[in-house]
């Protein structure tokens, strides 16, 4: 997760508030399963955030059946501590899944969910718990659009406890993952994770609609990666030309560095070169044959790409922030190709 921790979560003077949604998936084909990371971030100059609402898009199956105290994932965060003079602090915690009966009076969002979620982490040597209210949507306006909502309530750090934040403490940026609850779709296509923040007016434990903000992360499937090779001769030398080709969702991807691999085995190959994939999604290297048979892959990362200048036509919010297309990381080739020598 320390990916997303990574990125920079630029403000604006507009509304001093511009909060940023990205989910990056562990699994990029189609009806595949595996974790999910969920990373919410802002300025921190940035009105404090009270409550995010994020919707993971129709097309995803939803399994929310584990039993209380399974650890479904982890937590990377940054806050920003106002008891100590603002300092950005970082945490680490665990997601567990809990009885959802023992959580029904929250005000933020009362009644029974689904599942119920327990972030669990430590700050300034206080225990920190963040209920994470989780529901599949079955009916009504977000059906057109979601396939499950995720509620996550924060506490405001301009007032003291127990109704405001320990320390004063305020999100940054923090990334979790879940496992076992979200498989992919089984169409090819983009599918938009949508994102609703609401921050405190300031100095209140008073939330503030007008000025929310709604921001999208873009997944689009299935990301493949197809690794091809054929002997070539130069002179006396006996050499490879590998080809390797990413695609997302049926679109090429360009500009990606691309690491060829090879090895006297398809089970441990080493990098012997890379090159950077063309307006095809394909990166070509020519390589030499040092082996009687030898077994070629590829690796490389999609980044995230911020396509905010595209547009966004808001609908859970006054306004948009940013719009990202999720990252692929350290993915290999789906395939392992051999050329004799």
């Amino acid at each position: 997760m320390v990916c997303v921790l990574t990125l920079t979560f630029g403000g604006t003077a507009f509304a001093a508030y511009n909060p940023s949604l990205l989910v990056a998936g562990t699994k990029h084909g189609l009806s595949t399963a595996g974790p999910v990371v969920i990373g919410v971030g802002q300025d921190q100059n940035d009105d404090a955030t009270g409550v995010i609402t994020i919707y993971s898009p129709l097309g995803y199956s939803v399994v929310l059946n584990q039993a209380a105290g399974t650890k479904i994932g982890d937590l990377d965060a940054v806050v920003k501590v106002g008891a100590l003079g603002g300092a950005r602090v970082e945490i680490t915690g665990t997601v567990t899944a809990q009885n959802p009966a023992s959580y029904v009076t929250n005000p933020c969002s009362p009644g029974l969910h689904e599942a119920v979620w327990l972030i669990e982490s430590t700050l300034a040597g206080n225990p920190l718990r963040i209920p994470i209210y989780v529901d599949r949507v079955t009916a009504g306006p977000e059906a057109a659009f979601a396939s499950a909502k995720i509620r996550i309530c924060l506490a405001s750090p301009y007032v003291a406890p127990p109704q405001g934040a320990a320390a004063g403490a305020s999100l940054i940026v923090a990334a979790f993952s879940v496992n076992g609850v979200f498989s992919n779709p089984t169409t090819r296509g983009s599918y938009a994770w949508q994102g609703q923040f609401v921050p405190y007016a300031v100095g209140t434990a008073n939330l503030n609609p007008g000025n929310a903000a709604q921001s999208m992360s873009i997944t689009r499937l299935p990301v493949q990666f197809r690794v091809s090779a054929k002997k070539v001769r130069r002179g006396k030398l006996r050499l490879a030309r590998v080809t390797a080709c990413v695609s997302e969702a049926g679109q090429p991807i360009r500009g990606l560095r691309v690491s060829i691999l090879a090895g006297r085995t398809a089970g441990r190959t080493a990098r012997v070169a890379r090159a950077t994939t063309n307006a095809r999604g394909c990166a070509t290297a020519t390589v030499r044959l040092r082996y009687r048979t030898t077994f070629f892959r590829a690796s490389t990362s999609v980044p995230d790409r911020d396509v905010t200048a595209q547009g966004c036509t808001p609908t859970l919010a006054p306004r948009c922030t940013a719009v990202t297309i999720a990252p692929a990381f350290n993915i290999r080739s789906g395939n392992t190709v051999r050329v004799r020598r």
